[in-house]
């Protein structure tokens, strides 16, 4: 039951944080016609401030990044107005819903290029880790999965899929996840969509371990995800404090 906890919490937490992307920069969009501002500045870990300007109010924001999703709040003192706001970017495109009262406003934003940005690219020259090793037998798609069964009176069950993606230039792509629930005469799910080529997230092994690189405001972070061994379209991946995860080839 431990071990089990700790390979859905290294599939379904670990690689998640991992895959935070950089929301640092100044968004551009229209609402109704009129130009809506949105500048955004790291504050140490997943956390983030800075400001929303809809030509008519100006609001103070504070949020957590969680993979590709930005949540948090938006407020605007003098009215006493707290909207909640969630965020999802894809690339430099950040679409964002502000929500007061039971009423949704959905805003379409796209980041300014910035020096640092503009001198990016997954060529080559640009990959962090283009000269490092990669074991080729890694590309691919792979999907893990994790089956819990309470057990006994009111016995729940919980199934979880995640789907993680190893690009041959080095680059990772999130292929989504999936949790099913249930229980005597109830039953449940939710699921996150793709997301794609995660920006500043790259892939590389030594020794036979498997490692991801992360790029974010220009800081550079190595994870060892653990020792790998592959055999028959199956791929374990047992980390350094014992817990294993098994994928397969999807």
């Amino acid at each position: 039951m431990r071990n089990k906890a700790a390979s859905v919490l290294f599939a379904f937490f670990v690689f998640p944080t991992l895959y935070a992307q950089s929301f640092a920069g100044r968004y551009n969009g229209l609402y109704q016609g009129e130009p809506v501002v949105l500048t955004l500045t790291a504050a140490g870990g997943s956390a983030y401030t800075g400001l929303l300007d809809d030509s008519n109010n100006r609001y103070n924001v504070s949020g957590r990044v969680q993979g590709s999703v930005l949540t948090g709040q938006a407020q605007e003192a003098s009215l006493g107005l707290t909207l909640q706001l969630r965020g999802e970017l894809k690339g430099n495109h950040l679409s964002l819903k502000l929500s007061i009262l039971g009423t949704e406003i959905p805003v379409e934003l796209d980041r300014e290029n910035t020096a640092a940005d503009s001198g990016r690219s997954d060529t080559p020259a640009g990959n962090p880790v283009a000269a490092k090793q990669r074991d080729q037998a890694l590309v691919g798609s792979w999907t893990s999965q994790s089956n819990y069964n309470s057990g006994g009176y009111g016995q729940g069950s919980m199934s979880s899929e995640s789907t993680l993606i190893l690009l041959a230039d080095g680059r990772v792509a999130d292929g989504g996840s999936r949790t099913v629930v249930g229980g005597t005469g109830w039953s449940g799910s939710s699921g996150g969509a793709a997301t794609g080529v995660v920006d500043g997230v790259y892939w590389f092994t030594e020794n036979k371990k498997l490692y991801l690189q992360a790029v974010q405001n220009g800081k550079t972070e190595v994870q060892v995800l653990g020792k790998y061994y592959m055999e028959n379209n199956h791929l374990l991946i047992t980390a350094e404090n014992g817990s294993k995860v098994l994928f397969y080839r999807s």
